[in-house]
This record gives structure tokens, C-alpha cells and sequence, in this order.
């Protein structure tokens, strides 16, 4: 008996279909975990601050009513958050108000939330399957669409920034560049929707954050390279920059407050980025059509110095920026908190600390960097724009994830294209008489969650080999947070049951560790004077004063700033930021249980987080 051979699942309708169908699967396998502890937990120091934001909005705090106050009072803070992340959690939270109570509203709008950018992920991916293999033989592509989806069926990793309940930034950033991506490497056609979508994502994305701003810098210079190679692209490339244009301004004068505008930063999309990409995309329009008949070299002259006027308005506009996004920040803080920051570690130094997860983001950019080549090569596939952009792609996601652990999900989804085809080649070749089974054959064997999952039980067998990495991390680095989805929440520090004593005290300030500010704010009426966010150096100095001051100090320095409570979590004992503390240093004191007598508890005696009350300053 013959078996029927893959079904025709290319056109944009049925891969939508099948984005929905991943998503849907996604959720089901991920939920059942999840759900043990999202209605008693948040998730992150992220996710908590993003939902008191959703929140106030919510409540009816103005749209650009950006000034958070409880975050190191007086002073506040100005995010570098995107307002349309809470513009879009808010959103959904009302449609489902319709038909929910507020609370169940809000747990589903927490569940909901990454499956919709999951949506957008995967239907990406198999855009960008069917743009490589528009060349290739109709079963190569049928193939690959069908292992490309099964892939993203069962390799879990992909979504460690989309669990249930994670309404952080990330998926959103990793779904825009993933649909720009998909979109550069589309085929012309006469209305050019792929460059508007291209264009758009790009400048959503910025506006969103500029976490993924290398990668969106590559896709834009492979847009750009469309025309070098081939004048005929001319409309294609104008649409896509007109499309940058106007999204980035747009979004941007959307979620920015008027008397903000202006200003410069370094950490997020503000004056300085927006006449950037306005001077580049203005540049490439007018390249394109000055150059429209000019050779090769006339192309190239005129599009260089597109990309160098939008170089020079953002660095021009404020050079700082050439240190990074990091330019602004108090450079004090790096030594006891940002240095020592999950996300940001590099990927040895994370494998000291949590093997299998690196070893999980390490296996699919390894896959895809070997199996780039063996593909790319056949054909002339090289010779390709779309190729060109995954290569290079795929290159910049490996490095990137390498030098700090938060990109590694970059490139675990950007292997996923180039697996599912050399599935669909390897199953073509080698076991056509398995007709429909035969992609999803060989899309097993080259999952990346099996070859993980061998690495994990083989690790005990091999040698350390980031040893010498590890070597150089900084002394007493600890992971800055637990995992709450690990996590038993009746024994976490971030959940809510830990607060609830504090949540029925009056309102007041809180001096704590870093990580604890957040949840002061999602579970309780109070503030906090710090919060593990770059911009709040002020704050973060403030707390970091209190906690290594001796017990008169401590007590002056309370009384100075106006706090109210002071908290302690036992099980972060070891974390980085105790480390060098003198014995008698307050933050050491209260991790032995031996706080001041001017400290009175009020937390409960199974609290994971002990919340002490300041004595009056009159009171001995």
C-alpha cells in the first residue's frame, strides 16, 4: 500500500491554521504546570511590575501617566518599558472582563497573552520555510512546512519566554523579529505586503524595546542588500523603508509622553533612535530613486550614506550611546546587582549555574550552525537573499546568545527553519515510501529536545568544559531569582502568600534586596525604595546604603528616608549581593535572624518573606 505524501499546508491560510494548532498544543503541554502556581504567584520581578502597570491602567491611570511613584519615592522612576505592551495586556483584559469575573479576567489575560505572540512566532517560522524553499521541488516544501510544524510541537524550548503567565516584553520582541525576518526574505510581488510587514514589525519591535536591535539591524541591512543585488527591487525596498518610517514614529509618539519626546536614552527607543531610523529611511528612499539606473557602485555610494546619516543622527544626537544601553547607569550598582544578573550572564558562566537549561539553548544554534551549510550549499541556495539573511541570522543568534543567556531564545528559534527543511531533504531522499511519514521521521531525529535531553544524562560523564570561563566569574555569583515555576510557592519568596501579613499593614515604605520591590507593589498597598531596574540607581544606592550600614547607621539612614518596613527573605541568604558584607552589616543580621530591636515583626512565623515594622525614632 502506498502512503499518502505530505498535504499541501504552504498557503498563508492553512500555516495560519497551523501557527493556531502549535499554539494550542504549546498551551496544553505547558499549562498544567504553570497553572499549579500562577494564581498564587506572578512569575518574575518583570511579570510583577508589568502587572501592576496593566493594573493602574486598567483602574484608569492616564495613558501617559508614566511617572511610577512607588518605585524609590519621591524621586519615582520613568520607565524604559513600552507603554503598548500594557496597552495590549489591558486590551485583552477587558474583552475578557466581558465574560469573567475581574480576578479570573486577569488570570486569563496572564495565560492568554504569550499564546497569542506564540501565534505569531510560529506562523513566522513557517512563512519563512516556504520564502527558502519557493525554489525547491512542491514535496520538499510540503515536507518542510509539515516538519517545520512538528518541530515546534514538541520542542519546548522554544518557549521559555511564552509559558502561560509570562507577560514580560520578550515574546513580544522575539515574535516582531521573527515576522520581520520572515518578511525580508519573501519574493517580491506587486502589492508588497511582505515589506510593509517587514517594516512594520521592525518598528514595533524598537518601540517594544531594543533588546532584539542587532537582530533588527541585520534584517534591515538584508532588506537594503535586496536592491544591491537586483535594481527590480527598487518598489519592494521603498515600501519596507516607508513602512520603518512611519512605524517608528508612530508607535513612538504613541506611547510617549508629550513633554518626553525630545529627550535621548540609550535603553529604549527615544529622540536620538527615532531620527536615527527617520534619516536612514528617508536615506533609502531617496538612494532608490536617484539610483534607480545606476550601476553597482552608484547603488552602494548612495544607500552607504543613508546608513551613515542615520548612524550620525543617532550617535550625533547623543554619543553616549556608543557605550551601550547601559551609558546612563550608575556604575556603583554593577558590582552587587547587574554584574551578577541572570539574563545577562554569558552562556559558560550559566552553565555553571543551571547546566541543562544552557545546555538546552546550546543544542539547536550548534544543530543549525552544522546544518546551514550542509543545506545552503545544495543548489546554490547561497546565492539566495533569503539564505543569505538565515545564515547570517543564525550566526549573530549563536554569538549573541553565547556573550548573554536572554538571546539564546533567539536562536533556538531561528534553527527551526533550517531543521525542518533538511528534515524534508533527508526524508526525501531517504525514505520516500514512508510518503507522509517520512518528514515527520526525520523531523524526530533532528529535534533538538532529544539531543538535549541526551547531553543532560550524558553531562555527568564529561569534564567541565567551562571550567576556565567559570573560573572568571564574579566571586560569591549566585542566580539573581529562583524560577517560580520550580518552585513550591507556600515556600517562595515571590509569591503572594509570602506578603499577605504586609498586604493587611497600612501602606508605607519598604526597604528590601533588590529583587523584592516588584512584589512589595503587585501584593501590597506600600512602596519600595529599590527595584532591579537600571534607571532607579537612586533607589538602588539608597536600600544598598541601608543594608551593609552597622545598626546605628542603618537606624539613621531609616529614619532619613522615610521607610516604614524593612524586609527579609531567608532563602536568598547566599545570593550575590551579599557578598563582602561585613558580619554586622544589617542585611547579615537579618539573615541570621538577629534584626535590631527597633525592628518589630509582623510577618507570620511560615512567611517566606519576614516584613519588620520600624520603631519610632522616640522609641528605645
Amino acid at each position: 500500500m502506498r502512503l499518502p505524501r505530505p498535504p499541501d499546508l504552504t498557503t498563508p491560510a492553512r500555516t495560519l491554521v497551523l501557527a493556531v494548532l502549535t499554539a494550542a498544543v504549546a498551551f496544553a503541554f505547558l499549562y498544567p504546570a504553570d497553572i499549579k502556581w500562577l494564581p498564587g504567584a506572578i512569575g518574575d520581578t518583570d511579570d510583577a511590575t508589568r502587572l501592576v502597570f496593566v493594573r493602574e491602567l486598567v483602574a484608569g491611570r492616564g495613558w501617559f501617566d508614566q511617572h511610577f511613584l512607588r518605585l524609590q519615592p519621591p524621586l519615582g522612576v520613568w520607565f524604559h518599558w513600552s507603554r503598548l505592551i500594557d496597552g495590549g495586556l489591558a486590551g485583552l483584559y477587558h474583552l475578557l472582563a466581558l465574560f469573567l469575573a475581574p480576578k479570573d479576567a486577569e488570570l486569563w489575560m496572564r495565560l492568554l497573552w504569550p499564546s497569542l505572540w506564540v501565534v505569531v512566532a510560529a506562523w513566522s517560522t513557517l512563512w519563512m520555510v516556504t520564502a527558502l524553499t519557493q525554489k525547491d521541488e512542491v514535496q520538499t516544501q510540503r515536507g518542510a512546512v509539515l516538519a517545520a510544524t512538528l518541530l515546534m510541537m514538541v520542542n519546548l524550548g522554544l518557549y521559555a519566554q511564552f509559558h502561560p503567565g509570562r507577560i514580560d516584553h520578550h515574546n513580544v520582541q522575539i515574535a516582531l523579529t521573527l515576522a520581520a525576518l520572515a518578511g525580508v526574505m519573501q519574493p517580491r510581488t506587486k502589492r508588497g505586503w511582505s515589506a510593509i510587514i517587514a517594516g512594520a514589525c521592525t518598528g514595533l519591535g524598537l518601540a517594544v524595546g531594543l533588546e532584539a536591535l542587532f537582530f533588527q539591524a541585520l534584517i534591515a541591512a538584508f532588506a537594503v542588500f535586496r536592491y544591491l543585488r537586483d535594481p527590480r527591487e527598487a518598489d519592494w525596498v521603498s515600501k519596507w523603508a516607508g513602512a520603518l518610517v512611519l512605524s517608528t514614529v508612530g508607535f513612538y509618539v504613541i506611547e510617549t509622553p508629550p513633554q518626553r519626546l525630545a529627550l535621548d536614552a540609550c535603553d529604549a527607543i527615544a529622540a536620538n533612535l527615532v531620527f536615527g531610523v527617520v534619516a536612514a529611511g528617508v536615506g533609502v528612499l531617496v538612494a532608490v530613486r536617484l539610483s534607480r539606473h545606476a550601476g553597482l557602485t552608484g547603488r552602494v555610494l548612495s544607500l552607504a550614506l543613508a546608513g551613515a546619516a542615520g548612524l550620525f543622527a543617532y550617535l550625533g544626537l547623543y554619543p553616549k550611546c556608543l557605550h551601550g544601553p547601559f551609558a546612563d547607569v550608575d556604575m556603583r550598582i554593577r558590582s552587587f546587582w547587574l554584574d551578577h544578573v541572570q539574563e545577562v550572564a554569558n552562556l559558560p558562566l550559566h552553565y555553571t549555574r543551571h547546566p541543562d537549561e544552557a545546555i538546552g539553548l546550546a543544542v539547536p544554534a550548534l544543530f543549525a550552525l552544522v546544518a546551514f551549510p550542509l543545506v545552503a550549499l545544495r543548489r546554490g541556495r547561497l546565492l539566495d537573499n533569503s539564505w543569505q539573511a538565515l545564515g547570517a541570522i543564525i550566526l549573530l543568534g549563536a554569538v549573541v546568545g553565547w556573550s548573554a543567556v536572554r538571546m539564546g531564545a533567539y536562536g533556538v528559534w531561528f534553527a527551526m527553519p533550517v531543521l525542518a527543511i533538511a528534515a524534508s531533504l533527508i526524508a526525501k531522499r531517504y525514505a520516500r515510501e514512508f510518503g507522509l511519514f517520512a518528514p515527520v521521521i526525520a523531523a524526530l531525529i533532528l529535534s533538538p529536545i532529544g539531543w538535549s535531553g541526551l547531553a543532560v544524562q550524558a553531562r555527568p560523564l564529561v569534564p567541565p568544559l567551562f571550567a576556565k570561563v567559570a573560573a572568571k566569574a564574579p566571586a560569591g555569583a549566585k542566580p539573581a531569582a529562583a524560577q517560580p515555576a520550580k518552585k513550591d510557592p507556600a515556600d517562595y519568596c515571590f509569591n503572594a502568600f509570602a506578603y499577605a501579613d504586609l498586604s493587611r499593614a497600612p501602606k508605607g515604605l519598604t526597604v528590601s534586596e533588590i529583587d523584592l520591590g516588584p512584589f512589595v507593589l503587585a501584593y501590597t498597598p506600600s512602596s519600595s525604595l529599590s527595584g532591579p531596574y537600571h534607571r532607579m540607581g537612586v533607589g538602588i544606592m539608597a536600600a544598598r546604603s541601608i543594608l551593609i550600614a552597622r545598626e546605628d547607621e542603618a537606624r539613621r539612614l531609616i529614619g532619613q528616608y522615610g521607610v516604614t518596613y524593612v524586609l527579609e527573605c531567608p532563602l536568598h541568604a547566599n545570593h550575590a549581593d551579599r557578598t563582602g558584607l561585613d558580619h554586622d552589616a544589617l542585611q547579615r543580621r537579618l539573615d541570621r535572624n538577629d534584626p535590631p530591636a527597633w525592628l518589630k515583626r509582623i510577618s507570620g512565623p511560615k512567611s517566606p518573606v519576614v516584613a519588620y515594622e520600624v520603631a519610632p525614632l522616640n522609641t528605645k
